[in-house]
């Protein structure tokens, strides 16, 4: 019997979810929301579905949108 090999991917296919660091008071031009607002506007240019936030623990003001980039309802 021969012996098959599995060989990985030379290129790692994209994830279904994606997290996208946003930080709400980095001092930049704009408001808060306004910084939300943009993040989440382009995510939907996308057809990215949003399915979560999490407070990023490690730097404060700091939150993590996560995106669904394949599912049932996005591009």
């Amino acid at each position: 019997m021969a012996e098959v090999q599995s060989q990985a991917p030379t290129v790692q296919e994209p994830e279904r979810y994606y997290a996208e660091l946003v930080q709400l008071d980095s001092g930049t031009a704009g408001s808060p929301q306004e910084t939300l607002q943009e993040s989440m506007n382009k995510g939907a240019r996308q057809s990215w579905r949003l399915v979560g936030v999490v407070q990023d623990p490690t730097s404060p003001g700091g939150v993590f949108l996560v995106w669904d980039t394949t599912g049932f309802f996005s591009g």
